[in-house]
């Protein structure tokens, strides 16, 4: 995850950078005729962007740093959205710098709205999706199965299940292969230091872990917010696994 935080980190900074030397790298600035460009505040277009990217990139990192060093790595790993909720007003702010519109116009023109409101809707969808996949994860016993819920979620025949057990260790990760990694939060398919992969479906760093061995070697890693209801669940589960 740190090395996530400090590439993107680094893109935007550098981006930051370009944009500010370099204004043809504006998005839709440099598709404009060269009147429409002449009736644009470049400089304060340029020095604009210039300032967002380079905080878009700064923020979350030491948001990340900041959680770090509070002993909060489960919030660390949203650092990266921070950005999103800015981006409307990005767009919104960005097409002030047209000189001969804000001259005879006090509102936005109507592409702009569009631009803001399709902003937004990217937002939405995004927090919407976020929600989602970071909603704890269940599993049950339904018509012969192991089901795990949620996102990335998959199941399991009964038969296959070969044995259920607790383990406050997990396996070291290379790869997430398919999947959604956030904090503590980890759902999906993951591929392993020693070659093999693992599912796991994790709502917090608590401790301990059930894990659901089936016949082909594959590992289920599972745990619930708090290690109470860890436990619990793993005692129904295998109540029912023995009978």
């Amino acid at each position: 995850m740190e090395t996530t935080v400090l590439i993107t980190a680094c893109i935007l900074i550098g981006l930051g950078v370009l944009v500010k030397r370099f204004p043809m790298l504006i998005a839709g600035y440099n598709t404009l005729s060269k009147e429409e460009r002449d009736n644009i505040d470049v400089k304060g277009l340029s020095t604009f962007m210039c300032y967002s990217l380079v905080g878009m990139g700064i923020v979350p990192l030491l948001v990340y740093y900041i959680c770090l060093g509070i002993g909060h790595a489960d919030w660390a790993g949203m650092s990266l959205l921070i950005p999103l909720p800015y981006i409307p007003f990005l767009i919104y702010k960005a097409n002030c710098y047209d000189k001969a519109h804000r001259a005879v116009h006090n509102s936005p023109k109507r592409s702009r709205r569009y631009v803001v409101s399709f902003s937004v809707l990217i937002v939405v969808v995004v927090g919407v999706l976020m929600f989602y996949g970071t909603t704890p994860s269940t599993v049950r016993l339904e018509n012969g199965k192991f089901v795990f819920t949620g996102m990335f979620g998959t199941s399991r025949l009964l038969n296959d299940i070969e044995g259920i057990k607790l383990t406050n260790a997990l396996p070291k990760v290379s790869l997430r292969l398919n999947g959604l990694s956030v904090g503590g939060i980890n759902k999906g398919k993951f591929k392993l230091a020693d070659g093999g992969s693992c599912f796991m479906y994790l709502s917090s760093s608590s401790k301990p872990y059930i894990v659901f061995s089936d016949k082909n070697g594959q590992e289920i890693y599972y745990n619930s917010k708090d290690s109470v209801s860890t436990i619990q669940i793993y005692q129904d589960l295998s109540r029912l696994f023995r009978d």
